[in-house]
């Protein structure tokens, strides 16, 4: 979303006047690896992404914004297929903003499910370290 709003506006500016940043600058502040953002790239998640008269990636703070969301909907389970879908759609500009919202609420949706199950979770091996660390000498049987 920022990538979109913002990407118009970089390329009317001066190319020397954008801070750019190389792959290990991006891996060192953002943790993600240099394999995953190469793959991302691959994958067509930066349409824009400029690069030297070698070919070497050049980051501007955009695309590392764009990085950072692109890495989000892959964790929140979106296919390869669903973030490429969904770039496009940003390149397509404000008119899909709509179709988007929905892309971005339906993850959501998905993280809240997963995170309610992980609190069960927690919550049964909080319930059984419990039981564990109360030494009791039962010869009841026990699930833990």
């Amino acid at each position: 979303m920022y990538y979109e709003e913002h990407r118009c506006k970089e390329h009317e500016e001066d190319a020397d006047a954008v801070a750019r940043y190389g792959i290990a600058d991006v891996v060192d502040s953002t943790g993600i690896s240099a394999y995953t953002i190469r793959y991302y790239d691959k994958c067509g998640f930066f349409p824009d992404l400029a690069r030297d008269h070698r070919g070497v990636r050049s980051f501007s703070q955009i695309d590392i914004a764009q990085l950072h969301f692109v890495d989000a909907l892959r964790k929140s389970g979106l296919s390869i297929e669903g973030i490429q879908y969904y770039v496009r759609l940003q390149k397509r500009g404000a008119s899909t903003r709509s179709e988007r919202l929905e892309i971005v609420r339906a993850q959501e949706t998905v993280l809240e499910y997963q995170r309610a199950e992980l609190n069960e979770s927690l919550k049964r091996l909080h319930a059984a370290g419990m039981e564990l660390s109360a030494n009791k000498s039962s010869d009841e049987p026990s699930v833990v």
